[in-house]
């Protein structure tokens, strides 16, 4: 049996140079002189007392030493007992200074010990090293031998094979010759020599065991400490890795840390790898990394998740999302960083980064949700940008990404250079069904023809009446009820507005044919409506109000995120058993469920897509709860035959998002690149652009990418955003047109602004500030209202006018300079046209700013909703964009000489934006997770800022807040304690800077 490094200490054996009384200098020159023959031969080595080698074949034995076989030209030592490779504490060092392999008769070669041994410590081989140094005899050094009374005395038997018994003469003459001859100067010389040079491998050797990072791992749990398996078991119950991520975590593009693509369907347990890997990164390897996930509510949910283990593991998690973030990321010299960033976000900090020339620092970027790369939109675009641009600055970062199953993950592996793992694996298993009217028919997916595809299952018979199958023709009532509420159900709708009216159908039905289920759970969903109602500042949504007491919820972007906080928890504790939702919740949150019901195949007014209806699909099974899930779409009849094409379709096909726009991806992608001198010439600009997935699909999809480049260059120069100049190279006498950005330019990559309106921005800038109204911040917050959701709004006129007159002179008079006149909306609202001709897009950011003004002035969220009716998540969300619009105005302004003054002006105004919270609850606000209402409870109780929070007890601070959960708490106080130590490093960062600079 293999005997590890690890294994307990044996009997000590003395190295054979130790032992030997034999002359070493000849033996060692003259096996020095064949270490590189490429003809040498194997030899069968046994470790024995004696002090010569017995050489045997067929039952005769001769005695020759490690030169003797390095004199016949054998390349292999064939070790019959495997422990003697690894009985001292030093590694086999046999074939690195004597360049003979070992190979034991069990089978395993120099080559499987060498990977086994780089586990070991590095100290092992210096240690070597040292030995090694100290004695002259290197050619047998790993033979080890057990110690003898006789110490003059030390023998090898050494079996040769296929040697003719003429040579064993030769051999032993040879023996007595080398034995008997004294050393010489030039021997002396030959042994420094090749001390020195097996010295200077060793070292190359170690040094290279260290970049290759094989040595790096401090634990058993995949290199981790058991500390990390034991956080993964107490905050997630994760007691057992699959067998896939087991063998995703052991592959070799992992090992040798390659970019990799892993997908599987959904809630296969992708993440988890991702989150061990990203963790082995910043403890292990001692990098910075960069999570990208999809959504801002995602992001400030993962941030609160991670902070439990980053306060336990001494590295520090940072949210950019929204307004938050710095630019570039704080450098520390102890702690590593994990940024977890949106899209948008992401790619602000690799430009920032590159720029900083601190890119090398990032060792891991994982992306979530690697397929949204084709969503066709500035979000693709965006995504490729950031991946493209790490890998062509080749600063060694690894790409990891986790994708749904694709059709053409292949050009995704060629665009990341990656190795791809799949697997279909499901912690459960799913069954599809599909209803069409009173029929439910079973999914085949292994049919061989349309006609087997679906498999008539039964026929509902649900007891209804006339009244009850008028007002649910679906069965919905019939279908949950099978179901709960001892299990959970999902039932995605096509429209926000049907999830609300599919969740008070229910409730409607349950409350007169199934009144029982008003027992179940009855004091904690009173408990979650006195939240909700707490969240509310006192108001509490009507829906809400009265579907809760049935165990029924709705989901989607119209509720705050606080809402959706509290649905969540009160659907996974079970105190909630049905929600009603849109497709945004199988994208963003992992709520399972043991029924997923599609009230339609169509999503809007557009008919699913397959990987829609994957992903909805495989929210059905609840892992470690269930042992199978399913899933119900139901049908008209009219669109039987479409579905049966959807289940038929292949996997969804991710293209390439720079071409979105008649280009403007690559637009985004150029500008960017030049200002950051990965591009510096018009050559540069199209070589880069044939690395990008586009380019790799351009044959496929007909996109001649050469043209595309040119008129994105033609474009960039067109606006002013980029300057050519032209040279000549005197060695080839080629022109040479070089790219640089102009100040304007800069300015809109540096601040993330969109090209398409950057000039518009500098323009409505460069105005105002001839004549900026700082009697209030009305005209400030008009001037960081985003452009583009000024072209998703339509204005109620009547409420514009009603709002417009609630202004005060003041406030009017910064409307009548921004351009928004009061009888123009006066004729609108009456319904009359008026010959003044005014901005359309003016007026719409300008109705947009009046919702934030009114936020900023500490209305409630409820309160605006109602006055512009609007939903609030709407508001929340407009807030949100507002406040990331206002930082890119600010880093915009920064790169602008002329716009000095919006420098100071926009400093403190963008966090302020962020919270529209009095000055006392910014702190808090700070804190991952917390939104007003309970920063008003956190302060009331006496947590007046973060450094309390962190120092706070679980038990003191439940009994203090109302309604906190312990889980909750404990979320609260890691978040509050990652904040303080990321205050804290940045506080010592500068600190040393400035020794530094003193000294």
């Amino acid at each position: 049996m293999f005997v590890s490094p690890m294994s307990t200490k044996p009997k000590y054996r003395k190295r054979a140079y130790e032992q030997s009384n034999a002359d070493p200098v000849q033996s060692l020159s003259n096996s020095v002189s064949d270490i590189e023959n490429p003809h040498k031969k194997s030899l069968l080595c046994t470790a024995t007392n004696t002090e010569t080698h017995s050489i045997k074949k067929n039952g005769c034995s001769e005695e020759v030493d490690i030169w003797s076989m390095k004199q016949n030209n054998c390349d292999t030592i064939y070790l019959s007992d495997e422990s003697d490779l690894f009985e001292d504490d030093q590694d086999c060092l046999i074939e690195k200074f004597t360049g003979m392999k070992y190979e034991l008769t069990s089978g395993v070669t120099s080559e499987s010990c060498r990977n086994d041994s780089k586990n070991k410590n590095i100290s092992q081989i210096e240690s070597s090293i040292k030995t090694c140094n100290a004695s002259p005899r290197i050619s047998c050094e790993n033979i080890d031998v057990h110690d003898s009374n006789n110490s003059s005395e030390m023998k090898a038997n050494i079996s040769l094979i296929n040697k003719t018994v003429s040579l064993k003469e030769k051999l032993k003459n040879k023996l007595k010759q080398n034995a008997a001859t004294a050393t010489t100067t030039f021997f002396l010389d030959k042994e420094e020599e090749m001390k020195e040079k097996a010295l200077q491998q060793a070292r190359i050797e170690a040094s290279q065991i260290r970049k290759e990072g094989t040595s790096v791992d401090i634990g058993s749990f995949f290199g981790l400490p058991s500390k990390v398996e034991q956080l993964f078991e107490t905050n997630r119950g994760i007691k057992k890795l699959y067998d896939w991520q087991v063998e995703c975590l052991q592959l070799k593009a992992v090992q040798e840390r390659k970019n990799l693509i892993y997908s599987l369907p959904t809630s296969g347990g992708k993440t988890l790898v991702a989150e061990i890997l990203i963790m082995k990164e910043l403890l292990c390897y001692q990098r910075d990394c960069m999570l990208i996930l999809p959504f801002v509510s995602i992001v400030q949910e993962k941030v609160q998740i991670i902070s439990e283990f980053a306060n336990e593991l001494d590295f520090i998690v940072e949210e950019y999302a929204g307004s938050k973030g710095r630019f570039p990321p704080t450098k520390r010299q102890k702690k590593k960083s994990l940024y977890i960033a949106t899209i948008e976000k992401a790619h602000s900090i690799v430009n920032s980064l590159i720029e900083s020339n601190r890119i090398y620092c990032l060792g891991l970027v994982v992306v979530d949700e690697l397929h949204m790369i084709g969503e066709g939109n500035s979000r693709g675009a965006t995504l490729e940008s950031t991946l493209l641009k790490i890998l062509t600055v080749k600063c060694a970062t690894q790409i990891i990404g986790m994708s749904a199953t694709l059709n053409n993950i292949k050009d995704l592996q060629t665009f990341l250079q990656a190795e791809v793992y799949s697997n279909d694996f499901r912690p459960v298993t799913l069954q599809e069904y599909i209803k069409v009217e009173d029929n439910i028919f079973k999914v085949n997916s292994k049919a061989l023809d349309e006609d087997g595809l679906l498999e008539h299952e039964r026929i509902l018979t649900f007891p209804y009446t006339k009244e009850i199958t008028q007002e649910d023709p679906d069965h919905l009532l019939g279908l949950v009820t099978e179901v709960i509420p001892e299990k959970s159900c999902l039932i995605f709708c096509a429209t926000k507005k049907n999830c609300e009216n599919v969740a008070l159908l229910l409730s409607k039905l349950m409350c007169n044919h199934q009144r029982h289920l008003l027992e179940v759970n009855k004091d904690k969903r009173r408990q979650l409506l006195r939240e909700l109602q707490q969240d509310g500042e006192g108001k509490l949504c009507p829906v809400l109000e009265y579907t809760v007491h049935f165990g029924i919820a709705y989901h989607h972007s119209g509720l705050t995120m606080d809402e959706r906080r509290l649905i969540e928890e009160a659907y996974t504790s079970g105190v909630l058993c049905l929600l009603t939702c849109t497709s945004t919740l199988a994208a963003g949150v992992n709520l399972p469920a043991k029924r997923v019901i599609l009230r339609s195949p169509y999503i809007g007014s557009s008919f699913i897509k397959f990987n829609q209806y994957k992903q909805m699909i495989g929210r059905a099974g609840r892992a470690g709860i269930d042992t199978s899930g399913e899933s119900i779409l139901i049908i008209n009849s009219k669109d039987k035959m479409k579905v049966k094409k959807l289940l038929e379709s292949p996997q969804d096909h991710c293209h390439s998002s720079l071409g979105y726009e008649s280009g403007k991806g690559i637009k985004f992608f150029l500008l960017s690149a030049i200002g950051l001198k990965i591009v510096s010439t018009t050559k540069e600009a199209f070589e880069v652009m044939k690395k990008s997935l586009l380019h790799i699909q351009s044959l496929e999809r007909d996109i001649e990418i050469n043209s595309a480049t040119a008129e994105a260059l033609q474009f960039l120069l067109d606006t002013k955003l980029v300057a050519q100049t032209k040279s000549l190279d005197i060695v080839t006498l080629e022109e040479i047109f070089s790219l640089q950005v102009t100040q304007l330019g800069k300015a809109t990559f540096k601040g993330s602004i969109d090209h398409a309106i950057s000039c518009r921005l500098y323009e409505d800038l460069s105005q105002a500030k001839e004549s900026l109204n700082l009697t209030s911040h009305l005209h400030l917050i008009y001037l960081v209202t985003p452009y583009d959701l000024a072209g998703v709004i339509t204005p109620d006129w009547t409420i514009y006018f009603k709002q417009f007159c609630k202004l005060s002179d003041l406030e009017m008079k910064a409307a009548e300079i921004i351009g928004v006149p009061e009888s123009y909306i006066g004729l609108k609202a009456s319904g009359q046209t008026s010959r003044k001709k005014v901005c359309q897009t003016t007026l719409h950011r300008f109705y947009l700013a009046l919702m934030l003004w009114q936020l900023w002035n500490q209305k409630s969220i409820w309160e605006v909703a109602t006055n512009f009716s609007q939903t609030r998540g709407f508001l929340q969300n407009l807030l949100s964009q507002s406040a990331s619009f206002a930082s890119c105005v600010f880093h915009f302004c920064q790169e602008l000489e002329d716009l000095w003054a919006y420098q100071d002006l926009l400093s403190n105004f963008v966090k302020k934006l962020a919270y529209c919270v009095t000055s006392e609850l910014l702190p808090l606000m700070e804190i991952p997770g917390i939104k007003l209402a309970r920063a008003k409870q956190l302060y009331a109780a006496g947590y007046q800022n973060v450094t309390l929070i962190a120092a706070a007890d679980i038990p003191h601070l439940t009994a203090c807040v109302p309604y906190l959960s312990k889980r909750s708490a404990k979320q609260i106080i890691s978040a509050a304690k990652n904040v303080v130590e990321e205050k804290k490093a940045a506080l010592l960062e500068e600190m040393e800077t400035l020794v530094i600079v003193s000294t």
